[in-house]
């Protein structure tokens, strides 16, 4: 049968796609708490809150680019948008992680990184528990 028109957005699709982002979420925000409790820094917070969001930011960037215009069944249409989304993220990331560095100084590097590697592993962590 020859579909007249591409497919559109499928609403579970879209709801599983924010579900990665909750678990992303959820993961950084108990890096956050715990880092926060344990080092007892008055920089440990804002460098966990800028490692949280330095994960969460490309993410939903790459959520958008890739997803922004529908789900399309075209293997080539959804490579294009794959590759171009992943660049994005990419670019983001450069860009987040320069800012930080040349503008926070009295940052927490440790809590930055071990939140930011915290909330990424909540996108593998999201393939465990979203079915």
């Amino acid at each position: 049968m020859i579909q007249s028109r591409p497919m559109i957005n499928n609403h579970k699709r879209i709801t599983i796609i924010s579900k990665v982002v909750i678990i992303q979420l959820a993961m950084g925000l108990v890096a956050v708490l715990l880092l926060t409790v344990h080092q007892q820094n008055i920089n440990t917070l804002p460098s966990s809150i800028i490692g949280l969001a330095l994960a969460i930011v490309p993410t939903i960037v790459y959520t958008k680019i890739a997803f922004g215009g529908g789900l399309f069944l075209a293997p080539h249409v959804v490579y294009l948008r794959h590759k171009k989304a992943m660049i994005s993220r990419f670019i983001t990331n450069l860009l987040l992680f320069s800012i930080v560095l040349v503008a926070y100084k009295q940052c927490d590097y440790f809590a930055l990184l071990i939140t930011y590697i915290a909330t990424l592993s909540g996108y593998w962590m999201s393939l465990i528990i979203i079915k």
